[in-house]
């Protein structure tokens, strides 16, 4: 579903994402340092920022769903499109 008309989430977002990458743009040692404090807690075995850091490099796990019978065969499913004419429906 949609955002409703006149919902300006999305331009507050970008409004903090371009905020927060010019200051770190402009001061790279910032970003450098915040990149450190994060290895620094996955050494300690913060299980957070190694995740953080395996969804960064690898990128996020996709969630993969099997739908199958009750006796564990494949369902199949499909579509079939038919046009039909008024006077013969």
């Amino acid at each position: 579903m949609a955002a409703p008309i006149g919902n300006t989430n999305a331009v507050k977002g970008k409004m903090f994402y371009d905020r927060l990458r010019k200051a770190l743009t402009q001061e790279p040692h910032r970003l450098e340092k915040i990149v450190g404090q994060l290895i620094t807690q996955a050494e300690m075995g913060e299980a957070w920022a190694v995740k953080e850091i395996i969804d960064r490099l690898d990128g996020k796990a996709v969630q993969t769903n099997q739908v199958e019978n009750s006796d564990g065969t494949p369902l199949l499913s499909g579509i079939q499109v038919m046009f039909v004419k008024p006077q013969d429906a």
